[in-house]
């Protein structure tokens, strides 16, 4: 779970407020000031400003039917849990908050709670059907944790819209077995929403849902899982958050490793891992590389063989078994298929964005590359958005000229992709 900045442990303390709302006044001039607002949110405002030229202009969400909400409703896993979730998240009702659903694109598919709340939600278009999503809303709590894939918090002024400042908001992705994200949890409403009990009962309610998909079969919809993961362990590289394997959080450097020998499946010796890794080294720079190289592999193979879902790391060369893959792989061998919905799905964000590993950004741009390439060549509307709303697609001019080919001319959408093109100048 994505932790509050230790400076900032309540976002809705009054004096934190006045801050953010005066860093929040700067980005009408497209300046992100870090100094005194939480580190989850300038990133997401950064994220926002490539995608909305002003926050002024962020007024209400793009909308889908209603027929096309009944469908996403009927299909999506979340419907087998309704009843539980409602008694799990009661107490926050009561106390005045309301809870929404979402899928993995950040269509709210079911709202529910404290009926003044949701009055006033709805006045904002917090409503079953809109989009809340980071392209269509900017920052919020439902919009930065379908980006990231990690716990997000939204407080007031923090909001990206001028509209939404009134609201308090806590999300939590909802992950599939296999680690893919399924869609978002959200509780809304007074400052209540960002407390630490808050917090604690979307993680408690999560893990409830996501044991109860763990042990009953998925229906045939378009959010079921490829059949060759459900039994396969996954470390997640490529989902914006902290990389893991289940519960198991792992360092930038083991997740590298990982990375590289499971794309790497013939392994790796230590003189190819040190290269991977640190690049080119002169003759008196590798004895102490390697020294390192196997430090760590001797580190991680103790913490996954301790971790719940243990898994064998071999030498001789550096390997892991078959039944790992990562989620950049997983996209990969989805692309190689043609299943481009799996691979957006499977990896929503760049692959470890912050190593500098040589091996790793070589990873990173082919993947990139590959999964951008099928969408400018195959993708439908609804891939081609979702493709827009990463990062590596916030200045692609040819991406957002695609869109406006391909959205119907009555789409809600259109509106975002002229003004993304008009900032890029196109």
């Amino acid at each position: 779970m994505t932790q509050l900045d230790h400076q900032h442990s309540d976002p809705a303390d009054n004096a934190y407020q006045q801050a953010v709302t005066a860093a929040h006044e700067k980005l009408t001039d497209a300046v992100v000031d870090p100094t005194h607002v939480r580190s989850q949110v300038t990133d997401s405002w950064r994220r926002c400003l490539a995608l909305h030229d002003n926050p002024a202009k962020v007024t209400t969400p793009v909308t889908i039917s209603t027929e096309s909400l009944a469908d996403h409703r009927k299909t999506h896993p979340i419907a087998a849990v309704l009843p539980m979730l409602r008694t799990l998240l009661a107490p926050a009702h009561d106390v005045g908050l309301i809870t929404a659903i979402s899928n993995p694109y950040g269509h709210l598919l079911w709202v529910d709670g404290a009926t003044k709340t949701r009055d006033r939600a709805e006045n904002i278009g917090f409503a079953p059907g809109a989009d809340w999503s980071e392209a269509s809303m900017g920052t919020s709590a439902p919009g930065a944790a379908l980006s990231t894939g990690a716990t997000a918090q939204v407080a007031g002024a923090e909001h990206f819209s001028h509209n939404v400042h009134e609201f308090y908001c806590s999300a939590i992705p909802l992950r599939h077995p296999s680690g893919s994200v399924l869609g978002m949890l959200d509780l809304t409403g007074s400052p209540i929403a960002v407390s630490s009990l808050a917090l604690a009962m979307l993680s408690n309610t999560a893990h409830a849902i996501e044991q109860f998909w763990a042990t009953h079969t998925f229906p045939g919809t378009p959010y079921t899982a490829e059949p060759e993961l459900t039994a396969a362990t996954t470390i997640d590289v490529a989902s914006g958050n902290t990389a893991r394997i289940g519960e198991l959080r792992l360092s930038n450097r083991h997740a590298e490793i990982l990375t590289l020998l499971d794309w790497h499946r013939t392994g790796l010796n230590a003189t190819q891992l040190a290269y991977e890794l640190f690049g080119e080294l002169a003759p008196d720079q590798l004895s102490a590389r390697l020294t390192t190289v196997r430090a760590e592999i001797s580190r991680l193979r103790k913490i996954l063989d301790s971790s719940d879902q243990p898994v064998q790391l071999c030498s001789q060369p550096y390997r892991i078994d078959s039944s790992l893959t990562t989620d950049a792989a997983a996209a990969m061998a989805a692309l190689h298929r043609g299943d481009l919905s799996a691979a957006l799905r499977l990896a929503p964000a760049e692959v470890l964005p912050t190593s500098e590993a040589p091996g790793v950004v070589h990873i990173r741009r082919q993947l990139g590359i590959t999964l951008r390439e099928a969408v400018l060549a195959d993708a439908n509307a609804d891939q081609l958005w979702c493709y827009l709303s990463r990062s590596e697609a916030s200045n692609d001019v040819e991406a957002w000229m695609l869109a406006l080919q391909i959205l119907p001319p009555d789409s809600p959408r259109r509106a975002v992709v002229t003004a993304t093109l008009q900032r890029l100048g196109s």
